[in-house]
């Protein structure tokens, strides 16, 4: 009962076994020391409205990502910008390509469930 109070979440059911556990497709999990919680994302958000916005936002890095290599091509901005101008922008590159993935990946969890 406690927990259920501080959760704000109901119904929370515990198990003796993993075995005992229904799939956990759709579920974020938290691996804890001699624990898991098992967290039911069809009943925390709105599957669709989250597709919808992570693909939103893997269009926008993606954009991102091609604005910076066209930059980095170009020989014009190589040739006048100061090395560690070129620098961070190469570091802004490999954030925003590192970002990308994680988005995809993410994406592509709720694609296989």
């Amino acid at each position: 009962q406690t927990i259920q109070t501080l959760a704000r979440a109901k119904p929370i059911t515990f198990l003796t076994s993993r075995q005992q556990a229904p799939s956990a497709e759709n579920a974020l999990v938290l691996v804890l020391k001699e624990t898991e919680v098992v967290i039911p994302m069809e009943s925390m958000v709105d599957l669709e409205a989250e597709k919808k916005r992570l693909q939103e936002k893997i269009e926008q890095s993606q954009a991102r990502v091609t604005q910076l290599e066209t930059r980095l091509k170009d020989k014009a901005f190589l040739i006048k910008a100061p090395a560690r101008v070129v620098e961070k922008e190469r570091g802004k590159l490999a954030l925003r390509k590192s970002e990308l993935q994680r988005l995809k990946e993410q994406l592509d969890r709720f694609d296989r469930s």
